[in-house]
């Protein structure tokens, strides 16, 4: 008759190299490991890792301020508009670039001075450091009032 297998006294690891059985906690056998080299503990693991993920933080924004250091600023103004046939608004515009190298501008048309959501928002082409660059762009109907009144409409540049 087959008897049941019967349960080692202790838990049971296995070598991560060979599958040979070790000793619970301990990841290589004697013979790959005949320094009885101990791995590190899971501080250790734990320590390395979070001191990786912090050097690739501030890594990642040192490599986002060299991108973004001589961005600007922009200076923006409306040098005309005209009312379309479909009620939209064209705006005709400058965007200068302030800055010490080339860039491109992200701006904000706004319906009368307030920030929305709903903003009429574009980038430029490339400006170089002193260009200045003329734009033209058609605004939409805004779902909600107010619309877009030439005159009261503001333009901004990051």
């Amino acid at each position: 008759m087959n008897e049941p297998p019967t349960l080692p006294s202790e838990p049971v690891s296995h070598c991560v190299r060979c599958g040979r059985p070790t000793p619970a906690g301990v990841a290589l056998c004697e013979q790959d490991n005949p320094g009885r080299i101990k791995g590190p503990s899971a501080t250790q693991v734990h320590g390395t890792m979070l001191l990786g993920v912090g050097i690739g933080i501030v890594g990642f924004l040192l490599l986002a301020q060299l991108a973004v250091r001589h961005a600007g600023p922009f200076n923006a103004q409306v040098t005309g508009s005209a009312t379309l046939a479909s009620g939209g608004v064209q705006v005709e515009m400058a965007v200068a670039n302030a800055g010490a190298a080339a860039s491109v501008a992200t701006c904000r048309i706004t319906r009368d001075g307030s920030a929305r959501s709903d903003d009429f928002v574009f980038r430029t082409e490339s400006i170089p450091p002193g260009g200045v660059v003329q734009l033209a762009r058609d605004l939409p109907i805004p779902d909600a009032p107010p619309p877009y009144d030439p005159l009261r409409s503001t333009i901004s540049c990051t």
